[in-house]
């Protein structure tokens, strides 16, 4: 199975760039393979509003309730710089279809990791928060995948960002494509499976939309805000299981009875945490090879994004 290639930006320090504050980079060979995969666009906040390499700690304090970005060596308010920045970088953007940052920096920490302080010269602990521009970046492009690298290691947080980053860039680079409203049925019905994985009624919703479209332009933009919007919550392993026993009906009529009890088995399995996702979805897809079954082969679901980063 071909896979689209994503437009990804990514902390540089963590793309290969020595820009960290103390003149390296950062080695991390999750991220090392899945760039290989993505067209990279680099970003480096605090090297692209003049700190250089190596440079003093930069910190985030309060002040009363507004983050202030400083540095304490210097005297530094970096916080309009920063700001200032981010605007012009995020609005210059071409379209991505995600984000990927540096775990715990004051301008780039995602997941409110970053310790930020009551004071300053940073002696005074206040509470953990998120880098400066990475919160621009969460305003800013809700519908798309933001992560950091620190999060990737949880196995469901990286399967669901991967899902999501690839579905987005087929869906863009599919949307250049579609000239008409067959085509966009093509598209959603190959997609099936993973909407119905992340929500049954967005499903419905967005097939309703697509088969009563009278303007393929205005179809396309809500199309589109409804496809993000779906996959922006991780499924849980009720959708999986519901969407398991969909694709398994469209099969059971040709299995044997051994077959239809060892999938049921493997349900329960799946559901004590005994069997991966993946082991279910394997079969399924074994025997949509076996009866010749073209509807379900060409489902996304069975490879969401390339099988070497699994």
């Amino acid at each position: 199975m071909t896979h689209p290639i994503p437009r990804l930006v990514v902390s540089a320090c963590l793309a290969g760039d020595f820009v960290r504050y103390d003149g390296g980079t950062v080695k991390d060979p999750f991220v090392e393979k899945l760039l290989s995969y993505c067209e990279v666009i680099k970003v480096c906040p605090e090297v692209s509003i003049g700190l250089g390499v190596p440079r003093s700690k930069v910190l985030i304090y309060w002040e009363g309730s507004e983050p202030k970005l400083f540095q304490p060596s210097s005297g530094r308010d970096l916080t309009e710089h920063m700001l200032r920045f981010s605007e012009e970088f995020l609005g210059n953007l071409e379209e991505v279809d995600g984000f990927l940052l540096k775990g715990k920096s004051p301008s780039c920490g995602v997941s409110n990791n970053t310790i930020s302080y009551k004071d300053p010269q940073g002696k005074v602990f206040s509470h953990r928060t998120k880098g400066m521009f990475a919160k621009r970046v969460l305003e800013r492009f809700q519908d798309l995948p933001v992560e950091d690298e620190k999060r990737l290691r949880d196995e469901k947080v990286r399967r669901h960002f991967l899902l999501r980053l690839f579905a987005l860039a087929d869906l863009r680079e599919s949307l250049k494509e579609i000239n008409s409203v067959s085509q966009l049925m093509e598209f959603h019905r190959r997609n099936k499976y993973i909407l119905m994985l992340h929500s049954q009624t967005k499903l419905k919703e967005m097939g309703r939309l697509v088969a009563t479209s009278n303007d393929l332009r205005q179809t396309l933009s809500e199309y589109s805000r409804l496809f993000r919007l779906t996959l922006k919550r991780s499924p849980s392993k009720g959708q999986f299981i519901n969407t398991f026993t969909h694709i398994y009906g469209h099969l059971s009529s040709k299995l044997n009875q051994g077959e239809k009890s060892h999938f049921f088995s493997l349900l329960e399995d799946f559901k004590r945490d005994l069997v991966d996702y993946r082991t279910i979805l394997e079969l399924l897809r074994s025997w949509s090879y076996r009866f010749e079954e073209k509807y379900l082969q060409t489902q996304t679901i069975f490879e969401p994004y390339p099988k070497e980063l699994n």
